[in-house]
């Protein structure tokens, strides 16, 4: 397969995994039009390494479990702001009525 040198930009030394020594790698595009890592000594195209987080974790890979919040129910916003206090909003939700209106208070 025949690639164009559409962007030789240097990358740092890649491993290549036949061989296990390092290479240099360049950018370039297939005839799709994909952007592929290309080794410099042998011409074979190569694949970018997973990366893993710092706790081990790849993020592509994971699953989640029975107690993980999925990111549609992390992202649904559940909070209508208002201008009530905290106990305001409370007796209104506990069906509290309260007559009496706070004063202003100054402190010196």
């Amino acid at each position: 397969m025949q690639l164009p040198r559409a962007s030789p930009g240097r990358c740092p030394l890649s491993t290549l995994p036949d061989l296990r020594l390092p290479t240099e790698v360049v950018w370039r595009y297939t005839e799709q039009g994909e952007r592929v890592r290309v080794s410099v000594r042998t011409g074979r195209i190569i694949p970018k390494p997973i990366e893993q987080r710092e706790d081990g974790i790849v993020p592509e890979l994971w699953v989640d479990g029975p107690k993980d919040t999925s990111t549609k129910d992390a992202l649904e916003k559940t909070y209508a702001p208002s201008l009530k206090t905290f106990q305001e909003e409370i007796m209104e939700m506990m069906g509290i009525v309260e007559t009496r209106r706070h004063r202003k208070s100054y402190w010196y």
